[in-house]
């Protein structure tokens, strides 16, 4: 009977393994043997190698297939670190020269005194950790996510608008994927001077300001202990947009306000219905009479924050600019008003009393109302004005009649930073603004009489 073979030893092949042959031979002969277990270590000849560099060796397998292994000899321990499977043209594995090539990278380690796989694995760690700190880095997109959250979060209302400037101006710049610490002033420049070149001037300003607030943002967020909780980092070192200076030329402070000539042929033609519908007449006539509250703090009243009973109308912290809640006196041309609207959003069923009408759930609008505005003024002939220059009106002409700037200054709410004024009771100064508002009334009737 013919005896099985078991080892290396009856294969009739050269010492070392110097070319492409001398693999093939191997091979071949592991495949064609009749043992059931066979597999061989066969050292590779590399040229320049020098004692303390270890050694090259292919593992040769039953499969006819070979494995390149680096191995080094330390501290009386052998160690092996596989450089790939052998493939004869690189297509599925690793070429002869290949294989060379990295024993040498790998035995250069190993002259050098070190453990060659504790070392490769430290800087497999610090790959690992390095991948993870680069997956951490927030993208541009992220850092302006964070923005908008921050002011949803704070009750900003613009944060829709300041949305879509991004979209619109930035984004194409500035791609949202790119890591929001390798954005840098050059980039932030060259969109503004795009913006500045096709005469957007003015939003160039707004855009330059969305983006300094994103960067603060993103400044804070990596030091803020409740922001721990999540996974991105921006690691900003600095604030891109803080040296670049805001365009002059586009900061036009707004003057425009309504003559006494003015409002009183406004309020005839309000009354008239004068190419404007009942509706938007009546809230641009509850912005005049209420001696000019913020537009959108009047569009956002709901129906429980009106007291007709004793006259007062709350705008609550939500809707209020300022956070806080204001209360304001109604006159009787105010009760008058509010209770046209409120009738009409009992019928409608709506949330607000000022709804919109397409959705029972939303209120009027502020650029709805700018429109109207718009439109009326083009068919009556009347100077434009937007309805910010009704506050601004209301605020000149008040004073013109005697009503003190303080007193103003609540009626229209605006923010105090005095200790006590910024923990006042609201229901502080109501006579005072009751009295205020009722001369108002009397001097804007006494126009149409």
């Amino acid at each position: 009977m013919t005896k099985k073979t078991t080892s290396a030893e009856n294969v009739s092949t050269p010492k070392k393994i110097e070319n492409v042959q001398h693999i093939e031979h191997f091979l071949k002969k592991a495949k064609n043997s009749e043992a059931i277990s066979f597999q061989f270590d066969v050292t590779v000849k590399c040229e320049n190698a020098t004692r303390g560099m270890g050694s090259l060796i292919l593992q040769v397998n039953k499969s006819g297939t070979g494995i390149f292994r680096f191995s080094q000899k330390k501290d009386n321990k052998r160690s092996f670190i596989v450089i790939g499977k052998y493939c004869k043209n690189g297509t599925s594995g690793v070429t002869l020269s290949e294989a060379r090539k990295k024993y040498y990278e790998l035995g250069k380690l190993a002259k050098g005194g070190h453990d060659v796989k504790a070392t490769l694995a430290e800087e497999l760690v610090l790959k690992e950790k390095a991948k993870e700190i680069e997956n951490s880095r927030g993208t541009f997109g992220d850092l302006i996510d964070s923005y908008i959250y921050s002011m949803k979060a704070d009750g900003k209302r613009t944060w829709s608008r300041v949305l879509n400037s991004i979209e619109v101006d930035v984004y194409p710049n500035i791609s949202p994927e790119q890591i929001a610490a390798t954005v840098d002033e050059s980039q932030v420049i060259s969109l503004l001077a795009k913006m500045i070149n096709r005469g957007a001037v003015t939003q160039s300003n707004r855009v330059r300001s969305y983006l300094h607030t994103a960067f603060k943002v993103g400044l804070d967020h990596d030091k803020d202990p409740a922001k721990r909780h999540t996974e991105t980092l921006f690691n900003l070192k600095s604030n891109p947009v803080a040296y670049i200076p805001k365009q002059k030329s586009g900061e036009k402070i707004g003057t425009r306000f309504l003559s006494e000539i003015e409002v009183k042929k406004l309020l005839l033609f309000l009354d008239a219905n004068e190419n404007i519908s009942e509706f938007s007449a009546n809230i641009i006539k509850l912005c005049l009479y209420s001696g000019g509250q913020r537009p959108y703090e009047l569009l956002t009243i709901k129906p429980n924050k009106v007291d007709f009973k004793n006259k007062v109308l709350e705008i609550p912290p939500e809707y209020s600019k300022n956070k806080k809640a204001h209360l304001l006196p109604l006159t009787d041309t105010i009760v008058s008003l509010l209770k046209w609207f409120h009738e009409k959003s009992e019928q409608k069923e709506s949330s607000f009393l000022i709804y919109k009408n397409t959705n029972m759930e939303e209120h009027y609008r502020t650029d709805s109302l700018a429109r109207a505005i718009n439109k009326f003024s083009l068919k009556n002939d009347f100077e434009k004005f937007i309805p910010r220059d009704i506050r601004r009106t209301c605020k000149t002409l008040m004073g013109s009649i005697g009503i003190s700037k303080e007193t103003r200054d609540r009626i229209q709410n605006h923010a105090f930073q005095d200790v006590s004024s910024k923990h006042y009771d609201m229901w502080e100064y109501l006579p005072e603004k009751r009295e205020a508002l009722e001369d108002w009334e009397t001097w804007c009737l006494n126009l149409i009489k």
